[in-house]
């Protein structure tokens, strides 16, 4: 796959990271510095160096900031693209949101506040050869620095197919989502406008299409509480080394 062949990639920036208190109030959790740059810097970083050059950036909370990042990164990551949500769309209708500025037939999509070191190559091409609509990266519960909680946990069938997606992991559940994902352009123009999220609407929003998981053993590393925060000062470039 060459460069010109790869898809945009939409980075979900606009939640405002309120579980981790005082240390958003002024930043937006993406923008927060880990390893002296912000983690958004990072993220950018790892999709620059697998062939990635359009970025759509979804923000809403402390939006004029992400203004300010393009500004000053503008020589390494010219394509940025910001696009506003008026109002907090939730992880669906961000999507959906973000699509339509998206150029490619299909895209990827991460959470702005989540690292898994692992490329994309391998999933875009199963998700093409297996014709797909929509594939979600998922990691192994025990994989997750800084614990589970809040992440949703994923039943999946042999051959991927993910049979129930929820919220919150559970005991019994293996894989979680890493909030990483390839989707059709196409599909995700059909869904409806508004504030709703993936875990509660994913099945009706693909029918007849089906979600299906592209299981990576990769760890993931999230910013999303204190003490997550806390272990992303000093474990992120490891997880950088980790690719592959």
């Amino acid at each position: 796959m060459t460069k010109t062949d790869m898809p945009d990639a939409v980075i979900l920036c606009g939640g405002r990271g309120t579980r981790l208190g005082a240390l958003t109030q002024e930043t937006p959790k993406p923008l927060l510095l880990i390893d002296n740059a912000p983690f958004l810097f990072h993220l950018l970083s790892r999709l620059h160096s697998e062939g990635f050059r359009r970025f759509v950036l979804a923000v809403h909370y402390l939006a004029e900031q992400f203004g300010s990042f393009q500004d000053r990164y503008q020589k390494i990551f010219p394509g940025i693209q910001i696009v506003l949500e008026k109002e907090p769309l939730g992880t669906g209708g961000a999507l959906k949101n973000a699509a339509l500025h998206v150029q490619s037939e299909i895209f990827v999509a991460l959470n702005g506040d989540s690292y898994v070191p692992q490329i994309f190559s391998p999933i875009l091409t199963e998700h093409r050869e297996k014709k797909r609509v929509f594939t979600m990266v998922a990691v192994q519960s025990d994989g997750v620095e800084g614990g589970i909680r809040n992440k949703g946990g994923l039943e999946l069938a042999a051959d991927g197919e993910i049979c129930r997606f929820s919220g919150h992991q559970s005991v019994d559940e293996n894989w979680i989502n890493s909030g990483m994902y390839v989707a059709s352009r196409k599909k995700i123009l059909s869904w409806p406008e508004g504030r709703y999220d993936l875990e509660n609407r994913l099945d009706s929003l693909l029918k007849p299409d089906k979600a299906y998981a592209f299981r990576s053993l990769k760890p993931l590393l999230d910013i999303g509480t204190p003490e997550c925060f806390t272990v992303a000062q000093y474990k992120l470039k490891s997880f950088k080394e980790k690719r592959s």
